[in-house]
C-alpha cells in the first residue's frame, strides 16, 4: 500500500528543493506554481488509484502503480527551464516543455526520492515515456509509442509496456482534470475523458460565495457527499469535486441532504456561549439579537444586563445634570417641593446605585415582549404580566411598559421604587424591613432571580427563538448552493428580478408592509417579511442615503435581506463581537485532498500558536503579537525562505518585545492590583494561591511567569498584560479559511489608510508564500470577489495602493519581489524622518529610490549627526531600486 501523506510530503520536499515553488506552471486565467500543479496531480492520482487498480477497471499491477506515480510527477518537468519560465511570463518566445532528454534524466532521481530504487531501468524508461506522452497529438508521439512497444525485454518489461498507451492516457486525463478552473469544468474533464470517464464517477457541489456562512455550506455539502460514500477529489474556493467507483452505483445527495447537514453544523455553532452578545446599549436597543434568545439562559442575560452600567456612573455627572434628574424624579412621584442641595445629593446617590437594576428591568421588558419574541405569543406575555404583578403589585406591569430607553428619573419611579419598597420578608430577606436596605450586590441578585422566575412563567411550554433560528439559517444559506439545487427557469427569474428592481427604488430607506427591496450587500431581491432593518451592529452607517433610493424625501434605515443578516449574526456568534478585519485564504486554483487537509492543519497550528502567545501560555509576558509592525516582521524574516517556515516560526515573525519602560509600568500596575485584591495582606495572597511568596515582588514574578492558576491572579495577569486572543479561526474545509481579527492591521491609529493598506498587503503576501494560497485581508462586509481570485494576494482597494502596485491581485511572479520591497521600505521609514502618517507610501513611491540615501543623510544632519549609510540601509535601498528596474523592464 502507498502511504499517501508520506508520498505527498516526499514529493513536496523534492520539488521545493528544486525551486518549483518559484516557478509557474500556469498563468493564463488563474495562476498556479509548478510545485502546486504537480503536487495536486499526485494527490488526485493517489486518491483514485484504488479505484483504477481494481480488477473491474484497469487492474493495475504494482509496477504500473510506480509508473503512473513517477509519470505524473515528471510530466511537466520541462516547465522548470528558464526558457519556458520566460515564455509563460510573456518575457520570451514560445518553447516546448516536453523535453525527452530532461525527463529521462529526472526519472531515476524521482525513483530514488520516492523510494522506488528497485525499479528496473526499462521500467524507468516507460515512466519517462508516459510523462512525455501527456500532451500527445496524432503523429507527434508515434515514435515514443513504437519505441515503447519494441524496446521491452523480459516478462516484467512486457507487463510494464503492454498498456503503455492506457497508462499514458491516465496521466493525460489527470493533468487535464487538475488544470480545470471550476468544479463544473473539472467534472466535464473526467466525463469526457476516454481513459477516466468509464472508470470514475464524479460529482460536484458549487456555491455562491457569501462569506463565513460559505464555509458551513461547503462543510455540509461535503458531509452529505461523504455520507453517500463519495470521496473529495479536488477543492475549489467555489466548490468540491467528488469521486466514486461507478460499479457501486453511487448517487449524489439531494438538496435536502445538504440542508440537514447544514442545520446540524449551525446548531453546533450557535450553541456556544452568547451571553455577552445578548445585552445591547443602555440608551438604545437593549435586545439587539432576539433570534438568539434561549429561554433557559434568561437569568444569565439579566445578570449581564446588571453589569452593563456602573453604580457610580450617574453620581459622576455634573451637578446641574443631577439636579435636573432629581427634580424630574420628584415631579413624577408627585412631590411639589423643590429639592435642596442635600436632597439632590441623597437622591442622586440612590439613583446611581439603582442604575444596574434599571438595566435589568429594561432587558426583562424586552425579553417578555411578544413583538420581539414571537414564540412567546400573547398568552405567554399575559402569564408574565400576571406573575409580575403578583410580585411587584397591581399596576406595576403598566408602569414597566411605559418605560423605553434609559431615563433615570422615570425608571426610578416606574420600576425601581416598586422593587425597593417590597417587604424583605416577602422576598426571603426577613432581616430587613424593605428591599432598599439590602446591600447593592444582594439586591441586584435578588432582582435577577425574581425577574427570571416571572419570565419563566411566561416561557413555560414555549419554544425558544434560538431553536427555530438554525432551521431558518440552514434554509437561507442552502439558497447559496448552485449545485445541487432546484431547477429554475432562468428567463422567468431574470424577468422577476427586473420587475422587482423597477419597484424597489421608492422604498429604499423606508419600512412599509408592501415594500420591496434590493439588498445593498448581495443585491438579492426581497420583501418586508424576508428582510431586516440594518443596525450599526451589522452594517456601517445604516442611515446613510444610497443611490438606490429616491434623491429627495425621508430616509430611515437601510434594509438588508435575511440571508445577509444571518451571515453577520453567525460571524458575531462565532467571535462574540464584530471583527475589525478578516484574513481569507483560498486555493489559488484548486487543491487535492491530502494537500487540502495539510493546509487546514497548518493554518490551525499557526493560529493556535499565535493564540498561545497572546494568552502568555509560555510563561512570558514580555512579548506582544502584531501584524502591523512590518519593519519588525521584515527584520525577523531576514533571509529566511517564507515557503519553508513552520507555524511556530511564523508566529515569531509577528512577535515583538515590549520596551523596558512598558514592562516596568505593567509590573507596577500588577503589583498595585494584587495588593488591592488581597487588601495588602500577603498571607491572604499566599493562602489563595497556595504559594509561599517571600514578598510581594515574588508574587508578581509568579504572576508574570504564569505559575499561579488561582482565578484572581490569572484575571489580573490577563488584564494588566493585555493577554487577549485577537486572532480567531473559522475553517470547515480547505475551500475557504477565514481568520477574523479583533484589531486592524496597522502600526498606529494615526496612520493613513494608504499606509494601513500597504501593511495589509505585506501580511497577505507573506501568508500567501507561506501557505501556498491566495490571501485577502479586508474589512468585514468589504466587496471582495473571493470567487475570482487570480493571484497571490489581494491589493486593498485604495487608489494610491492600487496605483503603486498596478494590480487588483498581485501575480505570483511578483509576490516575493513586492514583499521584499515593502519590507525594505518599512525598515527605512524611521531613518528618513518623514511624517509617520504616510511615510511608508512615500518611501515606496520615491523614484528613483536612490534619492532615499540623500534623504537619510539630510535627516541626520538635522539631528546634528554625521554618519554614513550602514550596509543594511544600502541593501534595503538596493532592494527598492531592483524592484523599480524590474517594473521598467
Amino acid at each position: 500500500m502507498i502511504d499517501r501523506a508520506e508520498v505527498v510530503a516526499t514529493a513536496a520536499a523534492w520539488m521545493q528543493a528544486r525551486g518549483w515553488k518559484r516557478k509557474l506552471a500556469k498563468q493564463r486565467g488563474r495562476e498556479q506554481s509548478l510545485f502546486e500543479h504537480t503536487l495536486i496531480e499526485i494527490d488526485v492520482l493517489l486518491q483514485v488509484l484504488a479505484i483504477l487498480a481494481n480488477g473491474r477497471h484497469y487492474g493495475l499491477s504494482a509496477a504500473e502503480h510506480r509508473i503512473l506515480l513517477a509519470a505524473v510527477f515528471a510530466h511537466d518537468v520541462g516547465k522548470e527551464t528558464d526558457e519556458w519560465q520566460r515564455y509563460v511570463r510573456a518575457d520570451g518566445p514560445y518553447v516546448p516543455h516536453i523535453l525527452p532528454e530532461l525527463t529521462r534524466r529526472i526519472v531515476p532521481e524521482l525513483c530514488i526520492a520516492l523510494g522506488l530504487e528497485d525499479c528496473a531501468e526499462h521500467v524507468q524508461v516507460v515512466m519517462a515515456r508516459c510523462a512525455e506522452f501527456h500532451h500527445s497529438k496524432p503523429g507527434r508521439s508515434d515514435g515514443a509509442i513504437m519505441e515503447a512497444m519494441l524496446g521491452a525485454e523480459g516478462s516484467e518489461a512486457q507487463e510494464s509496456t503492454d498498456r503503455f498507451l492506457a497508462l499514458a492516457h491516465i496521466v493525460r486525463g489527470i493533468d487535464h482534470f487538475a488544470s480545470a478552473s471550476t468544479p463544473a469544468d473539472a467534472v466535464e474533464a473526467i466525463v469526457e475523458d476516454p481513459a477516466l470517464g468509464h472508470h470514475l464517477k464524479v460529482a460536484r457541489h458549487e456555491v455562491l460565495v457569501r462569506g463565513v456562512s460559505t464555509t458551513f455550506v461547503h462543510r455540509a455539502a461535503q458531509a452529505a457527499f461523504e455520507a453517500q460514500h463519495w470521496k473529495p477529489l479536488l477543492y475549489f474556493s467555489t466548490g468540491t469535486v467528488y469521486a466514486a467507483d461507478p460499479k457501486s452505483n453511487p448517487e449524489p445527495p439531494g438538496l435536502d441532504g445538504v440542508r440537514t447537514a447544514l442545520k446540524s453544523a449551525i446548531d453546533e455553532a450557535i450553541g456556544r456561549d452568547v451571553r455577552q452578545l445578548m445585552v445591547g446599549s443602555p440608551t438604545g436597543n437593549i435586545l439587539p439579537k432576539p433570534e438568539l434568545v434561549s429561554f433557559a439562559e434568561c437569568k444569565d442575560y439579566l445578570a449581564v444586563a446588571g453589569r452593563k452600567i456602573s453604580t457610580s456612573s450617574f453620581a459622576k455627572k455634573p451637578a446641574a445634570a443631577r439636579r435636573k434628574v432629581v427634580s424630574e424624579y420628584w415631579r413624577l412621584k408627585g412631590e411639589a417641593a423643590v429639592p435642596s442641595d442635600a436632597d439632590v445629593e441623597r437622591e442622586a446617590g440612590r439613583i446611581s446605585q439603582a442604575q444596574p437594576e434599571m438595566l435589568v428591568f429594561k432587558f426583562f421588558k424586552a425579553i417578555v415582549d411578544p413583538e420581539r419574541i414571537p414564540t412567546l405569543g400573547a398568552g405567554g406575555a399575559a402569564l408574565a404580566k400576571k406573575s409580575y404583578e403578583e410580585v411587584f403589585g397591581q399596576g406595576s406591569w403598566a408602569a414597566l411598559q411605559s418605560t423605553s430607553t434609559l431615563m433615570p428619573a422615570k425608571d426610578m419611579v416606574k420600576t425601581v421604587d416598586y422593587f425597593w419598597s417590597l417587604p424583605g420578608g416577602a422576598v426571603g430577606h426577613a432581616a430587613v424591613k424593605t428591599v432598599a436596605e439590602l446591600p447593592s450586590d444582594a439586591r441586584l441578585q435578588l432582582l435577577v432571580d425574581l425577574l427570571d422566575r416571572v419570565a419563566q412563567s411566561g416561557f413555560a411550554g414555549r419554544q425558544s427563538p434560538r431553536a427555530e433560528l438554525s432551521q431558518r439559517m440552514a434554509e437561507a444559506f442552502a439558497g447559496d448552493l448552485l449545485w445541487p439545487a432546484a431547477r429554475k427557469d432562468a428567463r422567468h427569474e431574470a424577468a422577476a428580478q427586473l420587475d422587482h428592481y423597477s419597484r424597489s427604488k421608492p422604498y429604499a430607506g423606508k419600512e412599509a408592509a408592501a415594500a420591496v427591496y434590493l439588498c445593498p450587500i448581495c443585491n438579492a431581491p426581497f420583501d418586508r417579511e424576508s428582510g431586516k432593518k440594518a443596525s450599526a451592529d451589522f452594517i456601517d452607517n445604516p442611515q446613510t442615503h444610497t443611490n438606490r433610493g429616491v434623491s429627495h424625501g425621508s430616509f430611515g434605515y437601510v434594509m438588508v435581506c435575511s440571508v445577509c443578516y444571518y451571515e453577520r449574526l453567525l460571524l458575531q456568534v462565532l467571535l462574540g463581537s464584530r471583527p475589525a478585519e478578516i484574513i481569507t485564504l483560498l486555493p489559488r486554483l484548486n487543491l487535492g485532498p491530502v494537500r487540502g487537509e495539510r493546509l487546514v492543519e497548518f493554518v490551525r497550528q499557526w493560529v493556535e500558536a499565535a493564540k498561545g502567545q497572546m494568552r502568555g501560555d509560555s510563561g512570558s509576558a514580555e512579548f506582544g503579537f502584531s501584524f502591523g509592525f512590518t519593519d519588525q516582521v521584515a527584520r525577523n524574516l531576514g533571509a529566511h525562505d517564507p515557503a519553508a517556515l513552520q507555524p511556530d516560526e511564523l508566529v515569531s515573525l509577528f512577535s515583538y518585545r515590549f520596551t523596558p519602560d512598558t514592562q516596568k509600568r505593567r509590573r507596577r500596575e500588577a503589583l498595585k492590583r494584587l495588593r488591592e485584591e488581597f487588601d495588602d495582606n500577603l498571607d491572604a495572597a499566599r493562602a489563595a494561591s497556595d504559594q509561599s511568596f517571600v514578598s510581594w515582588d515574588a508574587a508578581v514574578d509568579a504572576l508574570i511567569e504564569n505559575r499561579v492558576q488561582q482565578h484572581e491572579f490569572r484575571a489580573i495577569r490577563r488584564e494588566v498584560f493585555r493577554l487577549y486572543e485577537t486572532v480567531h479561526l473559522i475553517c470547515q474545509t480547505p475551500n475557504m479559511i477565514f481568520i477574523p481579527l479583533s484589531y486592524p492591521v496597522a502600526a498606529g491609529d494615526d496612520e493613513s489608510e494608504t499606509s494601513k493598506g500597504l501593511r495589509r498587503l505585506y501580511v497577505s503576501l507573506l501568508l500567501s508564500l507561506v501557505f501556498d494560497a491566495s490571501v485577502a485581508i479586508h474589512q468585514e462586509g468589504e466587496p471582495v470577489d473571493l470567487s475570482a481570485t487570480s493571484g497571490a494576494a489581494y491589493v486593498p482597494s485604495l487608489p494610491a495602493v492600487r496605483g503603486l502596485v498596478g494590480h487588483e491581485w498581485v501575480p505570483m511572479a511578483e509576490a516575493e519581489r513586492l514583499l521584499l520591497r515593502i519590507g525594505a521600505a518599512s525598515l527605512l521609514v524611521r531613518d528618513t524622518g518623514l511624517p509617520e502618517r504616510a511615510a511608508l507610501y512615500q518611501v515606496l513611491s520615491t523614484d528613483p529610490a536612490e534619492r532615499l540615501a540623500r534623504r537619510i543623510e539630510e535627516n541626520w544632519r538635522k539631528k546634528q549627526q554625521q554618519r554614513l549609510l550602514s550596509p543594511d540601509q544600502v541593501r534595503w535601498i538596493e532592494t527598492l531600486v531592483a524592484g523599480q528596474r524590474k517594473e521598467v523592464d
